[in-house]
């Protein structure tokens, strides 16, 4: 009796965990092996990047779930010569109903180009709970990063990014596919040094998926680049 006693708490402690981690809407996929592939073009259209996520773990617990992923970036110059490559490793987690973009995602290996110098990181991680209704507004995320090279400070790079609203539930098509998604806009400013840039995002999500589609535009609402998912492997 004992030990059927114990056998059906496990299952149902098992069953509970399950459904506090499919509380959350979790946006980029969970099976272990799975490699999305974003491709980057200019406001012409031009291929200028592409980037290869692949999902190295998943785990889940009660009320979270997370994936490492790794990223990887395929550059290419002027001419279309590929010329850089960087690896990128990153957590994504889903705890208590809110999905958490954290700023190693979100910057992707934007710091990679400061690689053996010291970095100081204060920030705050972007998060989108599970309830999504149209006209819902998020609170900022800030970030400041301060680089220093051998004792001396070089500079300080201060990035908010604000006025993160849900614009609509939409259907979208790449050569990935037809997916469900959620379209979030933001504003992005960025301090460094005396040099200050402010730009706008849209941005499409799907469950299961992650960012289907992206288009930067700049203060003019002029668009200067964009990206989606162009192919999909499990």
């Amino acid at each position: 009796m004992k030990k059927l006693f114990l056998t059906s708490l496990l299952i149902i402690t098992a069953l509970f965990t399950k459904a506090l981690a499919q509380d959350c809407s979790f946006y980029f996929p969970t099976k272990v092996g799975t490699i999305v592939t974003t491709t980057y073009y200019d406001k012409k259209g031009k291929e200028t990047s592409k980037l290869y996520q692949k999902v190295l773990d998943y785990k889940e617990g009660a009320g979270f779930q997370e994936v490492k992923v790794q990223n990887r970036t395929e550059s290419k110059d002027s001419k279309d010569v590929p010329d850089s490559l960087l690896i990128h490793e990153f957590s994504i987690r889903c705890e208590n109903g809110d999905f958490q973009i954290n700023w190693d995602a979100y910057m992707g290996n934007t710091l990679d180009k400061y690689q053996g110098m010291d970095l100081e990181v204060n920030s705050e991680n972007l998060s989108i709970p599970s309830k999504l209704t149209v006209g819902q507004t998020f609170p900022d995320a800030k970030i400041d990063i301060s680089v220093t090279n051998q004792g001396v400070k070089l500079m300080t790079i201060h990035t908010v990014i604000k006025n993160r609203k849900v614009e609509a539930f939409e259907k979208l098509t790449t050569p990935a596919g037809t997916f469900d998604c959620v379209k979030l806009t933001s504003t992005t400013e960025t301090k460094m040094a005396f040099i200050k840039v402010s730009a706008s995002t849209a941005q499409w999500m799907a469950e299961g998926v992650g960012v289907v589609r992206t288009e930067n535009y700049d203060k003019k609402g002029k668009l200067v680049s964009y990206s989606e998912i162009t192919e999909i492997k499990e």
